[in-house]
């Protein structure tokens, strides 16, 4: 599986040569230089990261279950790379998170110093010992990490990077096929879901065994993200204290985690209540990205969510199948209330919801009308906008029409076409069955007193249907709110 993993980040053939004096290229040849250790090195570590795509500033949320800095996505892992790197420049954890150039330069340190205590020499193989304490995972996941940038490494190739640019890593056939090779030997616990990696992970201070309220008490499935890749969600997730999850998707959809056995109760929820009575699941991306989440993605949560489904009484709708975003806060309103259920954008900026620390996650931009079709069930009013709106991969639209829902299959060759602002999208039904024009509707009993008049402002739907959206907290993480809804209308 890694090999076509690989092959897929590869860009080769018909692609111009990469650009040497792109800035992600000279970022990295300039960190590396500056902290003495090789720069193919540090690049094949973005790669399997997935940090060659990070914006140069980010707006970032204090709260974030996945904090990450830089290229190399420093993190609160089994060795808080975060805070070592914070350190070495002489900085704060939300400079270098939110500073990409900053973030990756004290990246480059941490694996200098890694490299000095661990006697990393001239030869890359050196560095594995270091690349594994670079991890922060458990040690059978942290040789697995390793092994993957070695076989970046020893294969070289170009890789798409943020802006269109595209970078190079020179193949170095030095390194042994053995250094390569991920070697995973089986663990006392058998994942619920067949073919999940079991990640070892102790319950100290970040979950509890068993359903103190008895399994049956267990109805719910809570959807999240990240906010960083699947490596520094694994090391977070199996470390830092007071934060855990069952399960993890990556952005891709090649792989699925488990922390935990569903029957354990973890902390995922900002919400006791919830986290007794739920099921929790972290999806790999960020919330803040207009393309979305992969259609991949969607399909092996799908999938995961059915295989939950066959051992739990989830009933398959919108009070049960929950966002982050939806959860009460149990320090303003009641910990067991209900899921937020009025306009998406209520529930987004409420400061009743969203747990203890008002999580938005997964955001405007998670498509919960497909993604509920997709599981057999149906979506509310309140998860769709006045306007017809695409979906992030052009197959369908929604829009909640007078309090019904409708939806539209896209099969011609137009797809769905984004318009501006305030003016529905287009989608081509042109190619559907005979006598049709592509659309479904029917009642739906939630309500939608969410207004959009097509006016080009910018702003979502307001909603008074029972989420207050008084006293929310005055953060980044509400600015950030405000681009996403704009997001949210122009691309979806």
């Amino acid at each position: 599986m890694r090999n076509v993993r690989l092959a897929g980040l590869l860009l080769i053939g018909a692609c111009a040569a990469p650009d040497a004096t792109g800035p992600v290229q000279q970022l990295v040849l300039s960190t590396s230089t500056e902290a003495g250790v090789p720069a193919d090195l540090v690049m094949a570590i973005a790669v399997e990261e997935g940090g060659l795509t990070l914006p140069a500033m980010r707006m970032v949320d204090p709260e974030d279950n996945v904090p990450v800095a830089g290229m190399l996505e420093l993190r609160r892992g089994k060795l808080d790379t975060l805070a070592l790197g914070a350190e070495l420049v002489h900085s704060d954890e939300l400079a270098l998170r939110a500073d990409t150039e900053l973030g990756t330069r004290a990246g480059t340190l941490v694996l200098a110093r890694l490299g000095q205590e661990t006697g990393a020499g001239a030869s890359l193989a050196s560095w594995r010992p270091a690349l594994e304490q670079l991890s922060g995972m458990d040690t059978l996941s942290a040789k697995s990490y390793a092994s993957r940038v070695f076989a970046i490494l020893r294969a070289g190739g170009e890789f798409a990077a943020r802006g269109g640019e595209r970078v190079r890593i020179a193949a170095h056939p030095e390194i042994e096929l053995s250094e390569t090779v991920e070697t995973l030997s089986p663990h006392a616990n058998t994942p619920d879901y067949p073919g999940a990696i079991w990640f070892t992970t102790s319950c100290t201070n970040k979950c509890e065994i068993g359903r103190p309220l008895g399994n049956a008490s267990v109805n719910k499935i809570v959807i999240h993200d990240t906010e960083g890749g699947w490596n520094a969600s694994v090391a977070t997730l199996q470390n830092d204290p007071g934060k855990s999850v069952h399960y993890i998707i990556d952005a891709d959809g090649s792989r699925v985690g488990q922390f935990r056995p569903e029957t354990d109760t973890t902390y995922h929820a900002g919400n006791y209540y919830y986290n007794e009575t739920s099921i929790g699941i972290e999806h790999v991306g960020r919330a803040a990205d207009p393309a979305g989440y992969s259609s991949a993605l969607y399909a092996k949560s799908v999938d995961l969510v059915k295989n939950i489904r066959t051992r739990w009484n989830v009933p398959l709708d919108r009070r049960h199948i929950i966002g982050h975003y939806q959860i009460p806060d149990g320090s303003v309103i009641s910990q067991s209330s209900a899921p937020c259920s009025a306009g998406l954008d209520a529930c987004e900026t409420s400061a009743n919801y969203g747990g203890a620390s008002n999580h938005r996650d997964p955001g405007y931009n998670w498509q919960w009308c497909q993604y509920m079709e997709t599981l057999g069930g149906t979506c509310e009013c309140n998860d769709a906008w006045d306007n017809w709106n695409c979906t992030t991969d052009k197959t369908e639209a929604w829009r909640c029409n007078a309090g019904t829902l409708e939806s539209q299959h896209c099969t011609g060759p137009a797809a769905c076409t984004v318009m501006p602002i305030g003016t529905p999208d287009v989608c081509d039904t042109s190619a559907s069955d005979p006598g049709t024009d592509g659309s479904d509707s029917g009642s739906d009993t939630g309500s939608d007193t969410g207004s959009d008049t097509g006016s080009d402002d910018g702003n979502p739907p307001g909603d008074e249907g029972g989420c207050s959206t008084s006293g929310s907290p005055g953060s980044f993480a509400m600015i950030a709110l405000g681009l996403l809804a704009l997001r949210r209308r122009r691309y979806a």
